[in-house]
């Protein structure tokens, strides 16, 4: 399964294999959600394939939100698939402890 990105209900739900080839449209993408929105919500719940370049891509999103004072709010914790590349890559931290 290839990259899609749905939003249901405020929530940015990333479903398939998020590789180093698609760093260039998830960038754009979520720049342009950002200028849009203050607070936004991204599930990695469906990712199937993170790779540790992708891991590290997510963590600049946090760390830009944060330096814009805008937030993003990373759920998957109960996806092993994300979190072990975000544990691999200690890039754990950026993942929100529960459930929205």
């Amino acid at each position: 399964m290839s990259l899609e990105i749905k939003e249901h209900r405020g929530i940015f739900e990333i479903l398939g294999r998020v590789t180093t080839q698609h760093l260039g449209a998830l960038n754009s993408y979520f720049s342009h959600i950002m200028e849009q929105h203050d607070n936004i919500v991204v599930s990695l719940e469906k990712v199937t394939e993170l790779d540790s370049a992708s891991a590290h891509f997510f963590e600049k999103l946090y760390q830009k939100s944060a330096r814009q004072n805008k937030v993003v709010s990373l759920i998957g914790r109960q996806n092993t698939c994300v979190t072990d590349i975000l544990n691999a890559t200690k890039t754990n931290y950026i993942l929100s402890p529960d459930r929205i």
